[in-house]
């Protein structure tokens, strides 16, 4: 299981129910570790470095309960 509630660089969380909408996808850049999701990617790089070394759905965070 993920440790990651919502996205550890913007705080975009997980909503919706039944249907969908339980986890988003987590993303990591190779290049510095930084984590973040498809809501504060930077086109396909990362948001914080630029790197376009990425490791596309590294994880997913999932609701929170």
């Amino acid at each position: 299981m993920s440790k990651y509630n919502k996205c550890p660089t913007c705080g975009h969380g997980a909503s919706g129910g039944w249907l969908g909408g339980v986890y988003i996808s987590l993303h990591k850049c190779r290049a510095k570790g930084h984590v973040f999701c498809n809501e504060c990617k930077n086109g396909d790089r990362c948001p914080l470095c630029g790197s376009d070394d990425i490791s596309w759905n590294f994880d997913k965070a999932f609701i929170k309960k």
